[in-house]
């Protein structure tokens, strides 16, 4: 619509302005000489103008420098504390049993201690969880880990 317009308005100052200088313009070849003038005008400023989209994406989650990560620092801690430790601590044994609550009642609304819970977690892992702390090897701490993902 505003290209339309200037178009016009250039054509009638043109007309106007040619007449004023006794040229007395023929119409019609001064509307095509603005429309092809006008055009040019356009294309060259479209195709200067920087008009791509803009490629900025914000990220869901800052960027963290690897190793940062307080959560899974925080879990490594624990479990290099227990194979470590001279002898069995319970941080481990609360944090599975915090991570098996969580998973039991999110995604089934379960307890530990419902019957169908046994059935889901495997009668290994329900000992190690009720039981005094015991030392876990990397194995059994891999398959109890598994498990409780696979919930």
């Amino acid at each position: 619509m505003t290209r339309a317009v200037v178009l016009v308005g250039v054509a009638l100052v043109a007309d106007v302005a040619l007449t004023w200088l006794d040229y007395r313009p023929d119409h019609l070849k001064l509307l095509l000489v603005v429309v092809v003038v006008l055009g040019s005008v356009v294309v060259l400023i479209d195709t200067m103008v920087d008009s791509e989209p803009g490629w900025d994406v914000e990220p869901l989650r800052p960027m963290t420098v690897p190793g940062s990560d307080h959560g899974l620092s925080s879990y490594v801690r624990t479990i290099e504390g227990h194979l470590s430790a001279a002898s069995p601590d319970a941080a481990l044994r609360d944090r599975l049993r915090r991570l098996c609550d969580e998973r039991l009642q999110r995604r089934h609304g379960l307890t530990r201690d419902d019957p169908r819970a046994r059935d889901l977690l495997g009668d290994d892992l329900l000992d190690d969880l009720a039981g005094p702390p015991q030392r876990l090897s990397r194995a059994r701490i891999d398959d109890h880990l598994t498990r409780i993902e696979e919930l």
